[in-house]
């Protein structure tokens, strides 16, 4: 009978130390914070009216000159705090003897969400995740802005028949409504897709508008991770001008790079 009841006992001991390391350990941190700088190798496909123009990655690093994009998110338990920015200035300018132009497009996209994880299935050693998944909905705003600076001059013989400058700003709102996996292969190696939909022609905002990100994720440390994965996002407006509606589609795509800071 003691035989029995030790057995008993030694079971119940490796039941529960086996449920501990199958759900979310006590001593994990309740918040975190990532911060993310990365790079998307963009191609860009825009139409206009009846204009298309498709520039590659070479096409937009030669008429960059600057540009920064940053991730950043902060987690307390299921809750997720999530922000994505670009920032860049493009120009271009063509000097002759007749006609001068300089050309400036500032453009900003600034991205906002709240999320919260509904469902995951972690395995965990101590603190550390070895494998499962989640799903994180998640709703927000994203806020594009194009500002476009134009100088340009006309001359003959060194009299200056036209000098003028146009400035042009188009920014909007869309809500945003999302969707996030995150699948842990391993302890070092992690898989997400993000998929973002959103406009539905509200006020000023987009007729459509989505995001969709897909990364691979190689930890290097518990402070230091790299990123590798491909990036597409795309919108479509319909603008009043003098000539009627003008219909505009912007689609970008291309493969992303990145680190995550983790505090």
């Amino acid at each position: 009978m003691k035989l029995k009841i030790a057995l008993l006992f030694v079971f119940i001991i490796i039941v529960r130390n086996s449920n501990a390391q199958n759900s979310n350990p006590t001593n994990q941190k309740h918040w975190s914070f990532d911060i993310t700088p990365y790079g998307l190798l963009a191609f860009n496909s825009t139409d206009v009216g009846g204009t298309r123009i498709r520039q590659s990655f070479s096409d937009l690093v030669s008429i960059t000159d600057a540009g920064f994009q940053l991730a950043a998110e902060a987690k307390y338990k299921k809750l997720h705090l999530i922000f994505d920015g670009t920032w860049a200035t493009l120009g271009d300018s063509s000097n002759d003897s007749y006609l001068n132009i300089d050309l400036k497009i500032i453009q900003n996209i600034l991205t906002f969400k709240i999320g919260y994880t509904v469902y995951e299935n972690f395995n965990y050693d101590e603190d550390e995740i070895l494998k499962g998944w989640s799903l994180t909905p998640n709703i927000g705003a994203k806020y594009w802005k194009n500002e476009v600076q134009l100088q340009y001059s006309l001359s003959f013989e060194d009299d200056i028949l036209i000098n003028d400058n146009i400035n042009q700003l188009a920014d909007w709102w869309d809500l945003m409504i999302g969707l996030k996996s995150e699948f842990f292969i391993s302890n070092k190696f992690m898989l997400s897709v993000n998929l973002d939909i959103g406009g539905f022609g509200i006020g000023n905002s987009s007729k459509s508008a989505y995001d969709f990100v897909y990364l691979n994720t190689f930890k290097v440390s518990k402070l230091i991770s790299v990123n590798a994965g491909f990036r597409n996002f795309k919108y479509r407006r319909v603008d009043a001008s003098e000539n009627g509606n003008l219909e505009t589609n912007v689609n970008v795509f291309g493969p992303i790079v990145g680190a995550t800071f983790s505090l």
